[in-house]
């Protein structure tokens, strides 16, 4: 038993140590975003520090946001010492340790040491596994992919705390995942898992009628999160649902464009090789999320590069487990050997993972990092501080952080920050470029650092 799981024990080590790697040398660099980095970085100092977590970028509360009440419980790791590294540390070791579940759900199906140890890896090497890790930042519900792939295990196994408590933790990290776990209950219930189906699809049905239509809306002022994307088929979450039943020529022809027959082809490609069409069943849990992104107006939902296909590939993957168990038993594809599976998945990844960000992307402005830091370490304080979209992640351990915008100006009866950090080199949003000059000629703010681009000014001391 211990030789058998020491390899997935390497693999899961190795995994979060690339990971958290990768995703430390973006943030590093100042190639992280505020969006969604220091958002996440702030609402969870904020629980840390036992004050109210609502956000000085959006202005709302954390569970405002999708529901994500595992911000809560992560908040302990801060109040150790508050450092948004616990955060890329997090999703680093949560991606990774969905090998011990994958694991298991193939001895389960009866494979051997071999082909579970390659399905295994093939998990790992899924590009969307270590793109949404160094492209987007942190994301909540990247802790709920071992969780699904656990609630799956527990299911077949029928552990029914298990299944329960993995359940849980896939409902507070996002409130859409509401509609994965509804979908889960109806899979287990034509897995003749009727309990546990009936059980599921109801606590998910209970989550997206609490969530999504009371208390995010409540604590957010207005629609749920993400309503925004569905524009052309409603406002509101009951609006789109309704347009989608009543009049499916809506989102036909989204279903057929170019774009979504790509995103196909991007999600199976990794493991196309070895699917079984007999086995599909088991991509039953991951049709919202599916449906979702495809009929989104907003393209990058549509790509193995953001976040937004995390709630589906875990059951690709499971897909995949039972499609080699029915080619075994049909004594089918003899050439379909772990080698074959090692080298199809690892070619998919070299293609469609986005490691040459690295030096696209995120290199390039290398030089200007010790006046990054210098500035950074100046900012000695945790008061107000206004600044650039690359630059917040570094300082929003604080409970005013604001991002300049084009339609700041400094006039009487603006907001007062403390300190006020811009770096003229990283403008990839909308920005104020007269803004070093207004505070020049503003004798309310003090020029303290200036080197290649980036500059601080500092309030004064009364």
């Amino acid at each position: 038993m211990q030789k058998k799981f020491g390899y997935i024990s390497f693999l899961i080590f190795i995994g979060t140590f690339i990971l958290f790697i990768f995703s430390s040398l973006r943030h590093f660099l100042f190639k992280s975003n505020a969006l969604d980095l220091a958002l996440f970085d702030q609402w969870v100092y904020l629980i840390s520090q036992n004050l109210p977590p609502i956000s000085s970028l959006f202005g709302f509360h954390v569970i405002g946001d999708h529901a994500a009440f595992i911000l809560y419980p992560i908040s302990l790791l801060y109040k150790i010492y508050p450092s948004v590294y616990w955060l890329l540390l997090i999703q680093a070791f949560a991606l990774s340790v969905g090998c011990l579940p994958v694991y298991l759900l193939s001895l389960q199906a009866g494979l051997s040491i071999p082909y579970s140890r390659t399905i295994t890896f093939s998990y790992l090497l899924y590009p969307t596994l270590f793109n949404s890790n160094f492209f987007t930042d942190f994301r909540p519900e990247s802790i709920a992919v071992p969780a699904l792939l656990w609630a799956i295990w527990a299911a077949i196994e029928k552990c029914t705390y298990q299944l329960f408590f993995a359940i849980g933790l896939v409902l507070i990290c996002k409130d859409s995942l509401s509609l994965t776990v509804i979908a889960f209950g109806i899979f287990l219930l034509l897995q003749h898992r009727k309990v546990y189906g009936l059980a599921c699809s109801l606590i998910g049905l209970f989550w997206y009628i609490f969530t999504i239509g009371y208390l995010t809306p409540l604590l957010r002022g207005g629609p749920a999160g993400g309503v925004v994307f569905y524009a052309s088929l409603g406002s509101t979450p009951k609006e789109i649902i309704f347009n989608t039943i009543s009049n499916p020529n809506l989102i036909l022809g989204k279903f057929f464009s170019p774009n979504a027959l790509f995103y196909y082809f991007l999600l199976l490609l990794p493991v196309i090789i070895g699917l079984h069409w007999k086995q599909i069943v088991f991509v039953i849990p991951a049709l919202p999320m599916f449906l979702l992104n495809i009929i989104s107006d907003y393209a990058p939902q549509r790509d193995l590069v953001h976040h937004y296909s995390l709630p589906i590939f875990p059951f690709i993957i499971v897909w995949l487990i039972h499609s080699i168990k029915e080619y075994k038993q049909e004594n089918k594809k003899h050439w379909l050997k772990p080698k074959t599976l090692i080298v199809s998945a690892t070619i998919s990844f070299l293609v469609l993972a986005k490691y040459d960000f690295f030096i696209t992307r995120y290199l390039p402005n290398i030089s200007n990092l010790p006046s990054l830091y210098n500035a950074v370490s100046l900012v000695k304080t945790k008061e107000s501080v206004l600044t650039t979209f690359n630059i917040a992640p570094h300082l929003s351990n604080r409970q005013n952080i604001k991002l300049i915008n084009k339609d700041l100006k400094l006039q009487n009866g603006n907001e007062i920050f403390n300190y006020i950090l811009i770096d003229l080199n990283n403008n990839n949003f909308d920005f104020n470029s007269n803004l070093v000059l207004q505070l020049r000629s503003n004798s309310t703010y003090k020029l303290i650092y200036q080197s290649n681009g980036v500059y601080l000014f500092k309030l004064p001391p009364i």
